[in-house]
């Protein structure tokens, strides 16, 4: 009977139903993702073809291109986007392809995507990387390469399976797969549908959203153009031939109008119709907004996106993110505007509509119902202490004028809010012609009478900037540091009599020196005179930047990135007088307090220093309040110190600079000569000169050309008016680099060749006279090189001793203005350069050692580079007393550089007698014997003695003769 069959077992058919269940997933899920991704669009079928290219493909180019976008999601790849980001995300499209098809409605588009931002901890596919600090973040570059078709009547582009590729801080590149792009372009963008929106998915992160501000010239503008209320006499505008270089610059606008603003309630309602119907939080003080994008045509039509925050909470971040980087803003209140720039007034006139922001997501941008916000911008023709604004402006409900109240009614519409832009690093100020200008004064005379009724102004007099012969208003610029803060600052006119000399450099210049000279002129007959009726009337921009008071960086850190570090920056507008008798600048100063108020009880006053002053320094000042101190807005008085160089003294400086390089170049090429006339007198004397010549001298003169070329590739190489005044090209740079580099080099090399013919030559010596030479080498070694270790040491402990405690007291922002402290590298630099006065050391040594009288070295050499070391020290004597030194003197020093050597009263002393007394004494060891100086024959092992039949010969009748001439007497 045959067995029966066993029943298959319940774990066979569950294990075979996992391996169907894991097949069924492996294939069906990612056709669903695949589908999921993919639904959102597709491309049209059939495909079109591409037909020729028309004359338009510039301007379809134009259509897709975005130069800057926000971009949110894609955790895998990117970090979170918080305000603690240094990085902020953005993003650009760069099409290089767009053309027609046989379709009219369907447009071929080929283009790069790229997006920037913070990168993740874990990155996407690239593996496992070390955790970094939040404000060390890695920027990460996503790039991708679509192609797709771009539908005119739904305004949508869509790109299917694409391909795309990132790395971090341009290392490794990692590629991403099955990418796909659905973006809506508007074909006609208007005020009511101003956005670029889409999504980014793919196989390898998550999907990201996409928004932009359209930036193509297909933007259609209102119909009905806004109005503006009249120009106030308060509100005078300068023309815009002044103001934008000519009737209308789209360029040059944008230049100016794209900042950051203060706004003021100007209305007395706190709950007016600007702030109610737009339910932003304009009628609270402490307010900014801020020009993010602006798009304008040639015809004069402008369109702009604004967005409004709160002083205290986005101002440091917009600055960042904005002016540095030039970032879309998309988490913050926002408005669209459109309008017009009007010439006849020079006026830019704006209509604008209400962002709303989706729940959803923060790229979810769209304009909503409220339309009623009016805008004006001008340019101030007239400025004030409290009022230096390049761009000025009101913000109004502009509903009003729609319900027929009040039409044009200027300062009695209601919900009026002045507007004026905060220059920030004032480079819209600096590019800006402000000649035309008009400043009004109105604290001169309240620092004139406290001026005079003070001891300052029976100060002795001197040449100062006003009453010598050579000055410019750059003169009155000036840099300065605040030691108890440990903060650094910088203080430039606005006004100098009655000519604006802020702004565009060369243009206030011209102004400067037509008008304000005659009013410098008066002044010196009143110095003259001896009196002070003809102070000068002067106005100014003080800024610095400080730690903040809630900032938890520690003092002994040593990066401003190791802790969450907050930088306040302060601006102080002050206006006074200045007496050219005496250089010392009295002004009352304003400062705004939170944004919301103006402390203007702040005394400023200046010393400068003379020009005939050789001290290192441009003066000292003080910066405090005239408050009580136990009102809250006052502060500890702060002691500045200036820095910097009057124009007399940089043009001097500069002549220094040329006469060092010369210098310099002739010392190094001297350097060559000087080594191959050594090289001639060892070939020419092989007997003698190159056995007896040290090895340790030749390896200190070899690598004290490596030590200065090491040293000085940055240091020489700068040009020379770097430190001064901006250069444009690089050729006087690259001049001074081969001119100063190629000399060093060949010396080097040169010293190199006679170290190599010296070492040949004692190899190739008879053995006895060999060692002879080998054991003097060593025993001067053994002398010379504890000595040199000693002397490291020492200049080590004397580093460590001057800065160990000037770290361990300063502040961890503290700047030094008068040069920064020396490193451990540089004082062992120059420790180098003293051991390589002392190049004839070892020689001096080997010949006592060996009793040697051989004429080793060549008077030429020794002499000639005794010379070399020792004018360096007298060079740096005679500019000691003739030259006034910069901000960091040893940074624009080509020639005897403390980098190089000590300098000082004592060393430039020493050195030169040091090393003028190991020549001497190499010379009479050369004609004397090397141990001429010591009595006995105890110093030395060896003796020079005759090596050849002849010599022993010669000895023997001399010393016959000798004997005869004994036994005669």
């Amino acid at each position: 009977m045959a067995p029966a069959k066993k029943s298959p077992r319940p774990c066979c058919h569950v294990s075979f139903l996992l391996l169907q269940l894991v097949l069924l997933s492996v294939i069906v899920f990612p056709a669903t993702a695949a589908a999921a991704s993919t639904s959102r669009c597709s491309n049209p079928s059939p495909v079109p073809n591409e037909v020729p290219e028309g004359n338009d493909a510039r301007e379809l180019l134009r259509s897709f291109q975005i130069t800057t976008g926000y971009f949110s999601g894609g955790d895998r790849l990117f970090a979170p986007d918080d305000d603690s980001a240094y990085i902020p995300r953005s993003f650009a499209l760069s099409p290089y392809k767009v053309a027609r098809t046989t379709d009219p409605a369907i447009l071929e588009v080929a283009a790069t995507l790229a997006l920037y931002g913070p990168s993740s901890d874990h990155g996407g596919g690239g593996g496992a990387r070390r955790r970094r600090h939040r404000y060390l973040v890695s920027q990460l570059v996503a790039s991708f390469v679509l192609h797709g078709y771009y539908s005119s009547a739904s305004g949508e582009l869509c790109v299917v399976g694409g391909s795309g590729s990132y790395s971090v801080d341009g290392g490794s590149v990692e590629h991403l797969r099955d990418v796909n792009l659905h973006l809506r372009v508007p074909n006609a963008p208007s005020l009511a549908d101003p956005f670029v929106t889409g999504l980014l998915d793919g196989a390898d992160f998550e999907t990201i959203s996409l928004v932009a501000y359209v930036e193509n010239d297909r933007y259609v503008y209102s119909e009905k153009r806004p109005s503006c209320p009249p120009p106030m006499p308060a509100h005078a505008a300068r023309g815009a031939l002044q103001a934008l270089e000519a009737n209308f610059s789209c360029s040059h606008l944008r230049e100016i109008f794209v900042s950051s603003y203060r706004l003021e309630n100007t209305s007395s309602d706190a709950s007016s119709p600007a702030a109610s119907t737009f339910q932003f939080p304009l009628s609270h003080g402490g307010l900014r907004m801020l020009v993010n994008q602006m798009h304008c045509t040639a015809n004069g039509s402008v369109r702009a996106y604004v967005v409004f925050s709160n002083y205290t909470d986005s101002e440091r971040r917009w600055r960042r993110d904005m002016v540095i980087n030039n970032r879309f803003l998309v988490k913050e209140e926002a408005v669209v505007a459109d309008g017009y720039w009007d010439a006849t007034t020079s006026r830019l006139c704006l209509r604008a509509c209400r962002v709303a922001h989706s729940s959803a997501a923060e790229t979810e941008l769209k304009v909503g119902e409220q339309c009623g916000l009016g805008m004006s911008f001008w340019f101030p023709a007239v400025w004030t202490i409290r009022d230096r604004s390049i761009v000025a402006g009101l913000l109004w409900n502009a509903n009003q004028e729609e319900s027929g109240g009040n039409k044009h009614a200027g300062a009695s519409l209601s919900g009026v809010m002045s507007v004026s832009s905060i220059d920030g690093d004032g480079y819209n100020r600096r590019r800006s012609n402000l000649t035309d200008v008009k400043y009004n004064y109105t604290m001169v005379e309240k620092a004139k009478k406290q001026y005079l009724s003070c001891k300052f102004s029976k100060r002795k007099t001197g040449r100062f900037p006003g009453n010598s012969s050579m000055y410019s208003y750059s003169d009155f610029r000036f840099n300065f540091f605040i030691e108890t803060l440990g903060a650094g600052g910088q203080a430039s006119p606005v006004t100098i009599g009655s000519v604006m000399v802020d702004g565009d450099q060369l243009a206030a210049e011209y102004m400067f020196f037509r008008h304000a000279m005659g009013e410098m002129n008066k002044s010196r007959t009143a110095v003259v005179r001896m009196d002070h009726s003809q102070l000068l009337n002067v106005s100014y921009d003080i800024s610095y930047r400080v730690r903040s008071a809630n900032s938890k960086a520690r003092k002994n850190s040593s990066s401003l990135f190791s802790h969450p570090l907050s930088i306040e920056h302060r601006e102080i507008s002050a206006e006074g007088v200045y007496d050219p008798k005496t250089g010392i600048l009295f002004m009352v100063g304003c400062r705004e307090i939170n944004g919301s108020s103006t402390d203007c009880q702040i005394l400023v006053t200046v010393h400068f220093a003379s020009l005939d002053a050789k001290g290192n320094g441009h003066g000292r000042g003080k910066i405090s309040s005239t408050r009580d101190k136990a009102d809250r807005l006052h502060f500890e008085a702060m002691d500045i110190t200036l820095y910097g160089m009057y124009r007399e003294q940089i043009g001097e400086s500069i002549w220094r600079m040329d006469l060092e390089i010369v210098m310099a170049v002739v010392s190094a090429t001297l350097s060559c000569v000087f080594a191959a006339l050594q090289i001639r007198h060892a070939r020419a004397n092989p007997a003698s000169a190159p056995s007896a010549t040290s090895v340790a001298m030749l390896a200190v003169l070899a690598l004290g050309h490596v030590t200065h070329l090491a040293l000085n590739v940055d240091a020489l190489f700068v040009s020379r008016r770097t430190h001064y005044i901006p250069i444009s090209a690089d050729g006087w740079l690259e001049l001074n680099e081969v001119m100063l580099r190629v000399p060093t080099l060949i010396a080097f090399a040169l010293h190199l060749s006679l170290l190599q013919l010296v070492w040949s030559s004692r190899r190739s010596a008879p053995r006895a006279i060999a060692e002879k030479w080998s054991a003097a080498e060593r025993r001067s070694l053994w002398i010379c090189l504890p000595l040199y270790l000693l002397g490291g040491l020492l200049a080590g402990a004397v580093h460590v001793i001057n800065n160990g405690g000037r770290a361990a007291a300063e502040n961890s922002l503290v700047v030094r203005v008068a040069g920064d402290s020396a490193t451990l590298w540089d004082d062992l630099a120059s420790y180098a350069g003293l051991v390589l006065d002392g190049f004839l050391l070892p020689q001096v040594i080997l010949n006592a050692m060996s009793r040697s009288r051989a004429r080793a070295i060549s008077a030429w050499f020794y002499v000639g580079v005794t010379v070399l070391r020792a004018a360096p020290h007298v060079y740096d004597a005679l500019r000691a007393r003739g030259y006034v030194p910069s901000v960091r003197p040893s940074s624009t020093y080509a020639y005897a550089s403390p980098r190089d050597d000590l300098f000082g009263v004592a060393w430039d002393v020493a050195v030169p007698l040091g090393a003028a007394s190991l020549a001497l004494l190499l010379f009479l060891q050369q004609r004397l014997g090397g141990a001429f100086f010591v009595r006995g024959r105890r110093f030395g092992e060896y003796e020079m003695v005759p090596t050849t039949v002849s010599s022993h010969q010669e000895g023997d009748k001399k010393m016959d003769h000798e004997r005869g001439d004994v036994i005669a007497n």
